[in-house]
C-alpha cells in the first residue's frame, strides 16, 4: 500500500481530526519523529495540535516518521514525508515543529529533515526554507544535541508558550526582515523561546564547557515556562483512532509532575511543583469523552497520587467508564482504584519498585517498602488482576550484588503472593520483569554520575536471567544496553554530539560506526563522573531548581537517606522552584 493511501485510511478512521483550508498567514507542520501509532497515543502531541489550530489564520497539520515499509521504497521514504491532512510536503510549510518526548527520537527528527531535502544544519538554510523548531520534554531537559539543527526550541509547557508565540508571530506578519533578525525578534518577544544560534559556547582544553555567551538582549538562562492548571482547559484526546496502541481510548490529563522526588526521574524535578486538576473539572471534562468511547485513560506522572483519586474513580466507574492508568503507585492503591482497574479488564498492571533492596530504594528516594509492594500485588490479584509487570532498573548508583540478589528475592515473593490469590481460579498469574538500564538524566540529583557501561549491564542482566531461569510463571525482558548507552549520550551531550546524530541520520554510518569514527570520544559524555562545579550543557535552561539542592540530594543518596516528598502547600522552599 502506498503511503498516501494509508494516510487516507487513517484520516477516515479518525474521530476528531481537524481539516482547515490550506493557506492562511501561517502554516505549521506538527512533526512527530516516530510512527503514527506512537504519536497518536501522546496526549501532549494531540493537545498542541488542537491549540495551534484554534489560532485564527493558522493551519496546523500532522507529519509522522515514515512506516518501515515506506522507508524501503526507492525514494527512501521521502514520498511518505507529507502531512496526512492535505499531503503537502514539509518544504511547503512556514514552520516545522517537532514534538519530541524521548532522546532516542532525536535521530528520526534529523533524518526527517534529510528526507524532506531541507538543509539539516540551521546555518545552511535559505530564506525560502521553513523554520525548524522542537518542543517536548526531551528538549527542555537538554536541547543541546539538537542545537545545530533547530532554528529554535519551545522550552516548557504549551499553555503559556503558545499565546506568546502567537503574538510574536503576528508582529512579524508582512515583515521583510532577514531570517536571523526574525529569529532575534522571536527570542526577545517570546519568553521560553530558545534560539541556539544566538548563544556561543566556549570549551576548556579538557573538553568541559567554559562559558556560554548570549547575544545582547536575549535571556540567559532561558526560562522554562510552566502552566497554571487551575483555569486552563483540561487536556484530553481530541482524536480517537483504532490505529494506535490505545485504540479508541480517550486520554484525560489529571495532573502534572510528581512530588515523590525519585532521584533518577527527571519528570519529578522539571515539572515541579506537582499540580493536580480538581476532580470537579476532570469529571466535567470526562463527560464528552464518554460520549465518544467508554474507555478512558487517566494520565499523569503519578495517577494514584491525586488527592481526589477515590472520588474520580468512583464517579467515572458509576458513569460506565472502563479506566486505565498511565501509572500507579503501589503504596496508594485503595479499593476504589483497584475496582476501577478491574473494570478496565486489564491483562496486566504495572508496578515500579525500581530497585530490589530496601537500601537501594532509599538511595533513589522511592518511598516504597517491600511490604507495600507485596500488599499491592495481593490487592490486584484478589481483584482478578493476576498478571503483573514489574519495572526494575540495573546500573543504579551504589548498586551491589546484594541489591541484585534482593531483586530476585522480591520477584519470587511477589510471585508467591500472586499465586496464593490465584488458587481456585482457572488461570495462573504471570510476573513479567521489565529490566531497564539506568540512564543519568539532567536536572536530577544523579546528573553527576556516570552510566554503568554496556559490558557491566550485560553481565548483570545475564546474572538476573540465569537466577530466574527456572522460576515458573516469571518472564524477563531487558532492553539492549547499547541503546541505553546512546540514550545516555543524547541525554547528557552538548552541541558536539550533533556530529554523531548527523552521521547516523544521514545514512553514512550505523551508530557503532559513528561512535568509532568520530574525532569525539563518546565516553566523555557517557562514562565520566562529573565534577561538582562542572558547567552542564543543559544549564542553558532554567527550571527554577537549585543546583545546591540537587547536590545535597545526591549526597543524601550516597548515604542511602530519603528526603520528604514535595508538598507545595506546606510552604517549602528547599528546591528553589516555589520561590516567594
Amino acid at each position: 500500500m502506498k503511503a498516501r493511501d494509508r494516510f487516507r485510511i487513517w484520516l477516515a478512521d479518525e474521530d476528531g481530526a481537524i481539516r482547515k483550508p490550506w493557506g492562511g498567514r501561517w502554516r505549521i507542520a506538527l512533526a512527530f519523529p516516530n510512527r503514527y501509532a506512537v504519536a497518536m497515543s501522546n496526549l501532549g502531541f494531540q493537545t498542541v495540535y488542537v491549540r495551534l489550530n484554534e489560532i485564527p489564520g493558522l493551519v496546523c497539520e500532522r507529519v509522522f516518521f515514515p512506516e518501515p515499509e515506506d522507508l524501503d521504497t526507492a525514494d527512501t521514504g521521502a514520498a511518505a514525508l507529507v502531512s496526512i491532512e492535505s499531503q503537502h510536503p514539509l518544504r511547503d510549510f512556514d514552520l516545522v515543529a517537532f514534538s519530541i518526548s524521548f532522546e532516542n527520537d532525536f535521530e528520526n527528527a534529523v533524518r526527517m529533515l534529510h528526507l524532506a531535502a531541507i538543509p539539516v544544519r540551521s546555518e545552511a538554510r535559505r530564506p525560502t526554507d521553513p523554520w525548524i523548531a522542537a518542543g517536548g520534554v526531551a528538549v527542555f531537559l537538554n536541547p543541546e544535541p539538537l542545537a545545530r539543527f533547530m532554528d529554535f526550541f519551545f522550552i516548557g509547557e504549551a499553555e503559556p508558550l503558545l499565546p506568546d508565540f502567537r503574538l510574536a508571530l503576528e508582529s512579524l506578519h508582512g515583515s521583510n526582515l532577514p531570517r536571523l533578525e526574525q529569529l532575534q525578534h522571536l527570542a526577545r518577544a517570546c519568553p521560553g523561546l530558545y534560539v541556539p544560534s544566538l548563544y556561543q559556547v566556549r570549551y576548556r582544553a579538557d573538553g568541559t564547557i567554559d562559558a556560554v555567551e548570549p547575544e545582547a538582549g536575549v535571556p540567559y538562562p532561558v526560562p522554562a515556562r510552566k502552566a497554571d492548571l487551575t483555569d486552563a482547559p483540561v487536556c484530553r484526546s481530541s482524536i480517537l483512532t483504532p490505529n494506535t496502541e490505545f485504540s479508541r481510548v480517550s486520554l484525560l490529563e489529571i495532573g502534572r509532575g510528581c512530588g515523590r522526588g525519585c532521584r533518577f526521574c527527571a519528570a519529578g524535578y522539571v515539572y515541579r511543583p506537582p499540580r493536580n486538576v480538581a476532580a470537579a473539572r476532570l469529571l466535567a471534562a470526562a463527560v464528552p469523552c464518554l460520549d465518544r468511547s467508554d474507555r478512558l485513560g487517566l494520565v499523569s506522572a503519578a495517577v494514584s497520587d491525586h488527592p481526589e483519586i477515590t472520588r474520580i474513580c468512583e464517579q467515572l466507574t458509576d458513569l460506565g467508564a472502563a479506566l486505565s492508568f498511565s501509572s500507579i503507585r503501589a503504596d496508594t492503591l485503595n479499593p476504589a482504584v483497584v475496582l476501577a482497574l478491574a473494570s478496565g479488564h486489564h491483562r496486566a498492571i504495572a508496578i515500579a519498585p525500581e530497585a530490589g533492596s530496601e537500601r537501594l530504594r532509599r538511595v533513589i528516594n522511592k518511598h516504597l517498602s517491600q511490604d507495600q509492594i507485596l500488599a499491592a500485588a495481593e490487592q490486584l490479584a484478589a481483584a482478578g488482576i493476576l498478571n503483573l509487570k514489574l519495572y526494575l532498573m540495573i546500573g543504579l548508583p551504589t548498586e551491589t550484588l546484594d541489591d541484585l540478589e534482593a531483586m530476585i528475592d522480591l520477584i519470587k515473593k511477589v510471585r508467591h503472593h500472586v499465586l496464593l490469590k490465584s488458587r481456585g481460579r482457572r488461570r495462573m498469574g504471570t510476573i513479567t520483569l521489565s529490566l531497564n538500564a539506568f540512564v543519568p538524566k539532567p536536572f536530577t540529583p544523579f546528573q553527576w554520575v556516570p552510566f554503568a557501561g554496556v559490558q557491566t549491564l550485560k553481565e548483570r542482566a545475564r546474572w538476573i536471567k540465569k537466577a530466574l531461569g527456572k522460576v515458573a510463571n516469571v518472564r524477563v525482558h531487558f532492553d539492549l544496553p547499547k541503546w541505553a548507552y546512546i540514550q545516555a549520550l543524547l541525554s547528557r551531550g552538548d552541541r558536539r554530539t550533533a556530529d554523531f546524530l548527523e552521521a547516523v541520520a544521514g545514512g553514512q554510518y550505523s551508530w557503532v560506526q559513528a561512535l568509532k569514527s568520530s574525532p569525539h570520544n563518546p565516553d566523555f559524555w557517557v562514562l565520566r563522573e562529573r565534577r561538582r562545579d562542572e558547567r552542564f550543557p543543559w544549564e542553558i535552561i532554567d527550571h527554577g531548581i537549585s543546583r545546591q539542592f540537587l547536590w545535597e540530594e545526591y549526597e543524601r543518596a550516597l548515604d542511602a537517606r530519603e528526603s520528604p516528598v514535595c508538598l507545595p502547600a506546606t510552604g517549602c522552599r528547599r528546591c528553589g522552584v516555589c520561590r516567594p
